[in-house]
């Protein structure tokens, strides 16, 4: 039997944006939920797994994104490809990618400084 154990940590806001044009263009402007999302680090330690609080980002239409885990938010500005993955580029996660995954409105967020190797991040909003 495992069991879970949660962890506390850092817990950060991300906020991103996406502009309605570049989503248009790539399709998937209907499939892409703006709003909150909250991201997990997982780690099995020990016989079992930690999960981790990363802090939410907010997906909004205007192309930015900003990071709000630190006393100074870090802002950038994201792009969506023709499979829905967002990518960054600008602020904490520049150079990032938050991969689509099978489950509706959820993404494996993966970016060069990102201590933890991957998140997942789903959607909070309703």
């Amino acid at each position: 039997m495992k069991k879970l154990m949660l962890a506390a940590g850092f817990g950060g806001v991300i906020l991103f944006n996406a502009s309605t044009s570049a989503l248009a263009q790539a399709g998937h402007a209907s499939e892409l939920k703006y709003g909150k999302y909250g991201c997990t680090a997982s780690k099995y330690r020990g016989g079992f797994y930690e999960y981790t609080p990363r802090g939410s980002f907010t997906i909004n239409k205007n192309g930015t994104y900003t990071y709000q885990g630190f006393e100074k938010p870090s802002a950038g500005k994201f792009s969506v490809d023709k499979t829905g993955n967002l990518l960054f580029s600008g602020g904490y996660l520049d150079k990032g990618k938050a991969e689509k995954i099978d489950r509706p409105n959820k993404f494996f967020l993966v970016f060069p400084t990102n201590p933890d190797n991957r998140w997942t991040c789903s959607c909070t909003d309703k």
